[in-house]
């Protein structure tokens, strides 16, 4: 390919032609963020309390696995 293929100088010299517009758009305030309603927080709040319920019963299964998964691979091993 030819170097004029990638020649943008006559972009930068179409936008030094035409002048600047000045921003017309109103300069606002970004909005306040809304406190959640109160049944979204009772839901986050109940769903908080149900997850700790579970905690322990989750942990008993992960060591469980561990358990299981590590005499699997040991037991099945050859020297």
């Amino acid at each position: 390919m030819s170097d004029l293929a990638y020649d943008i100088t006559y972009l930068i010299e179409s936008e030094s032609a035409e002048p600047a517009a000045p921003s017309r758009a109103p300069i606002r305030a970004p909005a306040a963020v809304a406190p959640p309603p109160a049944n979204a927080v009772s839901a986050q709040e109940a769903l908080a309390r149900e997850l700790l319920q579970v905690a322990d019963a989750h942990e008993a299964l992960i060591q469980q696995y561990l358990r299981f998964s590590g005499a699997t691979s040991q037991g099945t091993s050859r020297p």
